[in-house]
């Protein structure tokens, strides 16, 4: 299947991460919905809090002409949330303050009864000239800022916060910028191991253009072999429209369908 298009990466920031204190969900529920709006990851980086380490990964990233490049986390007020600053200084940016930003961090604060200190204003920070994200469900603003032909964009490490920027302002421009859009879907092939094999090479030669893939071992015994398994298989098609997409995913699954069913299995959807 071709990878070109709208191509992605992105870049986890945490030290936390990284000694696995806390687990990364942020960069799988970013790749899946970027794959719905038509884009590419291409490739997903974990980095520590090191403004050193996270210009370097930058810099690759930039190097490799993506569209856009993501970093999740580093924007909170600890003196080791470095994600502006390392951004700031390959770009050759002073980091200013959101006045914006710093307007509902001091709401906020006032709404709890919190006593409002300069520190707070961290979580405001963003490179000079970048645009920034508003936070609906906290407090640390994100960014945007353009380098050549790439999109810089930064999100809270917090799930939930990153979600609804990424819906609220990302989302839209990935849509428009995608020229094709994807439409995924998991199957289960209940058949024999040894009859889906022989399918599954021969769709994945008919059918170039698409991505399906199994993960299933093959059994070492003949017997094994022979038995009825359940064989889960992943199908991902794209065209220039969800429409087409939708109708070149039909004509894929119906074949695979058919192909079971003369085996002697069946062939089931568990998502679309």
């Amino acid at each position: 299947m071709q990878r070109n298009g709208y191509n992605i990466e992105i870049i986890v920031t945490g030290d936390e991460v990284l000694f696995g204190r806390i687990q990364d969900t942020n960069s799988n529920w970013l790749a899946r919905r970027a794959a719905e709006l038509g884009a590419h990851l291409k490739r997903v980086t974990v980095i520590g809090d090191e403004v050193d380490e996270i210009g370097g990964v930058l810099r690759d990233a930039l190097s490799r002409g993506n569209d856009m490049v993501v970093f999740t986390g580093g924007l909170g007020p600890s003196e080791d949330d470095l994600t502006v600053e390392a951004i700031a200084r390959v770009l050759d940016r002073d980091v200013v303050h959101d006045q914006g930003a710093i307007e509902r961090i001091r709401e906020s604060y006032e709404a709890r009864g919190i006593e409002y200190t300069p520190r707070g204003e961290r979580m405001a920070r963003i490179a000079e000239g970048a645009r920034a994200i508003p936070n609906p469900v906290g407090l640390a603003a994100g960014m945007m800022v353009q380098e050549g032909g790439t999109l810089i964009v930064t999100f809270p490490g917090i799930p939930v916060e990153m979600h609804a920027m990424f819906d609220g302002y990302v989302a839209p421009i990935i849509e428009e910028g995608a020229p094709t859009k994807f439409v995924a879907r998991t199957l289960t092939a209940r058949v024999k191991f040894l009859e889906f094999f022989p399918v599954y090479r021969q769709m994945q030669a008919d059918y170039p253009d698409v991505y399906i893939k199994n993960a299933a071992t093959p059994p070492e015994s003949r017997e094994g072999r022979e038995s009825v398994r359940e064989i889960k298989v992943d199908i991902v098609a794209e065209g220039g429209t969800r429409e087409l997409s939708e109708a070149r995913m039909e004509e894929v699954v119906s074949d695979f369908r058919c192909r079971i069913e003369e085996k002697g299995g069946v062939l089931i959807e568990d998502s679309a």
